[in-house]
């Protein structure tokens, strides 16, 4: 395996098991994603719309200031876990997936962007580019490995509901916090 993308695809892996922002949003979309059709549609929605945004950024088409993209981020994981708690069907949940996708992905680049300048120069940023991007879908797939199969025993025993109401409404008030924490640039 290449060394570049070898580093590259654990940095994206790491990058999603270690960020808890980002395993807060995920986690909350699987949590009331009750089959393998609609896990599909909302992680893939996700999946393009991170990795457009992810793409255009790292190659300098696209630049959000971090202070605009992390509070987004929290926004976003603010917004995913009020809706489990108020709406419990989740059709369309796809559309809430892509579109804070885009913003997800942004992010993911400003971590990335600064390590791809160098080798943009050099005209060498697939081979990065690509590992970074299939750690970050690994990382998702562990995720979706550990919480999906959970939910299931959860719903198996009749307690949906009670865990995805409790679950969510702990996500929204992390986000909410990180959200205050990222707009004032409070250093906790």
């Amino acid at each position: 395996m290449d060394q570049q993308f070898e580093t590259f695809f654990k940095i994206g892996f790491y990058h999603i098991i270690e960020g808890y922002d980002h395993l807060l949003f995920l986690i909350a979309l699987i949590i009331v994603t009750k089959n393998f059709r609609s896990l599909f549609s909302v992680i893939s929605a996700f999946t393009i719309a991170h990795s457009t945004t992810l793409i255009l950024s790292a190659l300098g088409i696209l630049s959000l200031p971090p202070v605009i993209t992390e509070s987004l981020i929290a926004l976003s994981i603010v917004y995913v876990g009020i809706e489990n708690v108020v709406r419990f069907e989740t059709k369309g949940r796809w559309i809430v997936a892509g579109s804070f996708g885009l913003i997800h992905g942004a992010g993911f680049s400003g971590h990335l962007t600064d390590i791809l300048k160098g080798m943009l120069s050099m005209g060498n940023v697939f081979i990065p580019l690509t590992g970074f991007n299939l750690g970050i879908e690994a990382g998702q797939i562990t995720v979706i490995l550990v919480v999906f199969p959970l939910m299931w025993l959860v719903r198996k025993y009749g307690k949906e509901r009670l865990i995805v109401q409790e679950v969510s409404r702990v996500i929204a008030a992390i986000g909410g916090v990180l959200l205050v924490i990222r707009l004032f640039g409070i250093n906790p």
